[in-house]
């Protein structure tokens, strides 16, 4: 899992990681069962405070994604496939409205975005 942070962004920055791990475990990057990296060396690899990841794994576990087992650490929790669904639909609508901002600034028409959009879903349902 890989989680990056900027810190001139006006989200906060234990939000954003909270916002990428959850991604990650809804998107089942990061499986059930899985162990998320310890507080320390997430702390220590994006170079913030353990209290500012531990706000984010402590907001995560508020959520039912992940539960604090003694001596293992954070785990991910099983999660129900339609929260998962959501969470991912979320995602797509996210990508359309950048989609759209993106097409208006280059000019580009509903009728070109949707002949692109049909190209796109052929070649992926070909691979």
């Amino acid at each position: 899992m890989r989680v990056v942070i900027s810190t001139s962004a006006s989200v906060p920055i234990y939000e954003q990681i909270k916002t990428q791990v959850r991604s990650a475990i809804l998107s089942g990057d990061v499986p059930t069962g899985s162990t998320l990296p310890s507080l320390r060396q997430l702390a220590a690899d994006l170079r913030v405070s353990v209290i500012t990841v531990t706000r984010a794994y402590n907001d995560l576990v508020a959520e039912g994604l992940v539960r604090n087992e003694h001596g293992r650490g954070f785990v991910v929790r099983d999660i129900d496939p339609a929260i998962a669904t959501e969470e991912l639909a979320k995602r797509v609508d996210t990508a359309l409205l950048e989609l759209r901002v993106a097409a208006r600034h280059a000019r580009i028409d509903i009728d070109e975005i949707h002949r692109r959009l049909d190209e796109a879903w052929r070649s992926e349902a070909d691979d």
